[in-house]
């Protein structure tokens, strides 16, 4: 995946305000590890579960235990949004997960868990294998963003919309 560059549209803005810069998001999104991962349970419930992801290539990257309710959700409704909140800039971003298998993919997503979250994991056929919550091998999910909406608290806690057509 390459980072491409959005279409941004002021939302719920207060007359007279102008977008945040993308660059400003990107690098928000860049420095978080920290997300809420919302799901559709296949019987229509919501589920929203904390957990360390990360922004590489235009895309977000996050993984978990096979038997994790997240993934029985994923197969059945790939739609999800992950949320990060900051000091100065809270976003969300909408988009389908993807479950990543090829190797250089894989080896790009555990070195940036091991640089940004020191959880040093190693590549497995298919997934990621280390200590962690649940039990291993970890499957990896990438999550191409169609939109992220970010509130900027600085400027009035106007909102922004960035749309990747």
């Amino acid at each position: 995946m390459v980072d491409r560059d959005p279409v941004a549209e002021p939302s719920f803005a207060s007359e007279g305000s102008t977008p945040t810069p993308w660059s400003r998001a990107h690098e928000r999104l860049a420095e978080a590890g920290e997300f809420y991962l919302s799901t559709v349970r296949p019987d229509g419930r919501p589920h929203a579960v904390p957990l360390l992801g990360m922004w590489l290539d235009g895309a977000m990257y996050f993984c978990s235990s096979e038997s994790a309710q997240k993934v029985r959700n994923l197969a059945a409704n790939p739609r999800c949004v992950l949320t990060a909140a900051g000091p100065d800039l809270d976003l969300s971003v909408e988009g389908s997960a993807s479950r990543v298998t090829d190797k250089e993919t894989l080896q790009r997503v555990a070195e940036g868990y091991g640089t940004k979250h020191g959880w040093p994991v190693t590549v497995v056929d298919g997934g990621l294998d280390g200590d962690g919550i649940g039990p291993a091998p970890y499957l990896v999910y990438e999550v191409t963003p169609s939109k992220v909406i970010g509130m900027d608290k600085e400027s009035g806690f106007s909102v922004t919309r960035w749309r990747f057509d």
